[in-house]
């Protein structure tokens, strides 16, 4: 039986580029519904798909999937949340901007739902991931360490959810306390870059990462829809579903 995905907000930037590849992909997943905030005033001339599985009932929306895909709003995420665990659905969350207690309640569902979690879905980005881990555990203590980042002009939030996963990654492999230095730029259409750089005495080393396309997070998130898909009640991120 194939897969089947709800993409909440549909017709967004996110929603529309998961919804097409869903279409795209010759695996076994379908796409069975998404959401819109009002389904009598949106533009169905850039629909690729039937304009019949859009709603505004999140409810129902859910009821018809296997996995629902979310990269909406922090707010709409908790409401997706709540209908997933009264659903029993499995839910990948690559919305940022949360508070601590958005997260806890994420951590608390996953002990009844499978949650799949990641502040940055591109396969890229969590290579990177890995890479400052290794890094920060050879010279972290004895360096400067500055996060770098460059974002489009309506982003929300800053840091961006991605920075604050390379500083979470740097803090969990430092032997004590250490000021990370966060830069952050918002101007223009950029989709998002990030360097770490770690300045030594006499040298530095810098990680850079620069997404071109959202299609790279539409890409990631279909793979993190067909890997939770199989697995038990928890709470993953796409470090897991990479075998990193």
């Amino acid at each position: 039986m194939p897969i089947s995905v709800c993409v909440p907000g549909i017709t967004g930037k996110m929603g529309m580029e998961i919804a097409n590849l869903v279409l795209l992909d010759n695996t076994n997943i379908t796409l069975s519904s998404g959401t819109v905030r009002d389904k009598t005033n949106f533009n169905k001339t850039s629909l690729n798909f039937d304009e019949k599985i859009v709603t505004s009932d999140l409810e129902f929306a859910i009821k018809s999937c296997d996995v629902c895909v979310d990269f909406t709003r922090p707010e709409y995420t908790m409401k997706i949340l709540e209908e997933c665990v009264k659903q029993n659905k499995k839910l990948v969350i690559g919305t940022t901007g949360l508070s601590d207690a958005q997260v806890k309640e994420i951590e608390s569902a996953s002990k009844k739902i499978s949650i799949l979690k990641a502040s940055n879905m591109s396969i890229g980005i969590n290579l990177c991931l890995k890479l400052v881990e290794k890094i920060t555990s050879s010279i972290g203590d004895h360096s400067d360490i500055d996060i770098i980042e460059h974002h489009h002009k309506h982003k929300v939030d800053m840091p961006s959810g991605t920075s604050l996963a390379f500083e979470e990654v740097i803090k969990n492999n430092l032997s004590g306390k250490k000021d990370i230095n966060h830069h952050c730029l918002r101007v223009g259409n950029v989709v998002g870059d990030h360097m770490i750089k770690y300045t030594l005495e006499n040298e530095s080393i810098e990680i850079n990462h620069k997404s071109f396309d959202r299609k790279i997070f539409a890409e990631g998130a279909i793979l993190a829809v067909k890997w939770i898909s199989s697995k038990k009640d928890g709470l993953y991120d796409m470090g897991d579903a990479l075998s990193l």
